[in-house]
């Protein structure tokens, strides 16, 4: 029989495989873009160039 230190390895390591593979589906499915991240706003480098323009 395994010892109690050998199968809490194998456990951990299954533990974060799996919530490695959870992860990586569900920047998938939703993408890794933040939902609440207004895209059509200027970021700031594109204000700072507007504003040396002006």
């Amino acid at each position: 029989m395994a010892s109690p230190t050998k199968k809490s390895k194998v456990r951990r390591a299954i533990n974060k495989a799996r919530a490695g593979k959870k992860r990586k589906n569900k920047t998938r499915i939703l993408g890794s873009t933040p939902a609440s991240l207004p895209l059509t706003m200027p970021n700031a480098h594109e204000l700072a160039q507007a504003a040396k323009k002006a």
